[in-house]
C-alpha cells in the first residue's frame, strides 16, 4: 500500500471521520509545506512521551501537570483535596472536559466506552472492575455523597446506564450514597461530547 493510501486509512480509524474527509485530510497534508508535515509528526511522536493516564479517574493529561499523592502520579483534578464528593461517570475524556467546562467541581472516573446491548461480556467493554473498586474505595473513605451517571442518551448509553445501576445499587445500599442520571436537557440520541456548556448545566440540575 502506498503512503497515500495507507494514512488515508489510518484517519479513517478517528471517531466520526469517513473515506472522503480522510482523502482530503492527506490531500491537504500533501499541499502543505514541509516544516507543517514534519511538525504534525513531530507532535504525534511526543504525544506518547509527554502524557500520562490518571491512575484513579483514567483520563489523559499532560506530564507537567502530574500531581505526585499516594505514590501515585494523579491528574490536577483527582489530586485537588477541595473537588466536592460527587464521582461523575463519563464514557470518554471528550465528555469529561464539556461537563468540566459547564461547571461541575466533583470528580470523574472515565468508562472507556458503552457495553453494546447484545454483549454477554460487559467487562471487556468498559472499566467495570475499575469504576466497582473506585466506588468501594471512595464510599470507604466516606468521600462519596453522590454517583452522577454521565452517559450519552443513545441505546447503548442506557443500556450501559442500567447495567451500572444494577451493579452499583447494593454498595449504594450498604454505603448510603445516591445513584443519580442526568435529566432533561439532553435530547434522544445525542451525545455528551457534542453538548455545549448550558445544556450540561440543565441536565445536571435536573438530574435525578
Amino acid at each position: 500500500m502506498n503512503p497515500i493510501d495507507r494514512l488515508s486509512e489510518m484517519f479513517e480509524h478517528f471517531p466520526g471521520i469517513g473515506p472522503r474527509q480522510a482523502r482530503r485530510f492527506v490531500q491537504y497534508l500533501l499541499s502543505a509545506p514541509q516544516s507543517t508535515r514534519a511538525q504534525l509528526a513531530d507532535t504525534v511522536s511526543k504525544l506518547g512521551q509527554e502524557t500520562l493516564q490518571c491512575k484513579r479517574c483514567y483520563r489523559w493529561f499532560t506530564k507537567t501537570e502530574a500531581r505526585q499523592k499516594e505514590n501515585q502520579m494523579l491528574c490536577p483534578i483527582c489530586a485537588d483535596e477541595r473537588r466536592e464528593h460527587s464521582l461523575f461517570v463519563v464514557e470518554k475524556d471528550a465528555d469529561l472536559e464539556q461537563v468540566e467546562r459547564a461547571g461541575f467541581r466533583g470528580v470523574y472516573f472515565v468508562l472507556g466506552g458503552t457495553i453494546p446491548l447484545a454483549s454477554e461480556e460487559p467487562h471487556k467493554h468498559v472499566r467495570l472492575k475499575a469504576l466497582v473498586a473506585r466506588v468501594e474505595g471512595d464510599a470507604t473513605d466516606k468521600k462519596l455523597q453522590e454517583l452522577i451517571l454521565g452517559l450519552s442518551a443513545t441505546a447503548e448509553g442506557d443500556h450501559t446506564r442500567q447495567y451500572l445501576v444494577e451493579t452499583l445499587e447494593s454498595f449504594a445500599q450498604k454505603f448510603n450514597f445516591k445513584i443519580t442520571s442526568l435529566g432533561r436537557g439532553l435530547s434522544t440520541g445525542s451525545e455528551l461530547e457534542y453538548a455545549d456548556p448550558d445544556t450540561i448545566q440543565n441536565a445536571l440540575s435536573s438530574r435525578h
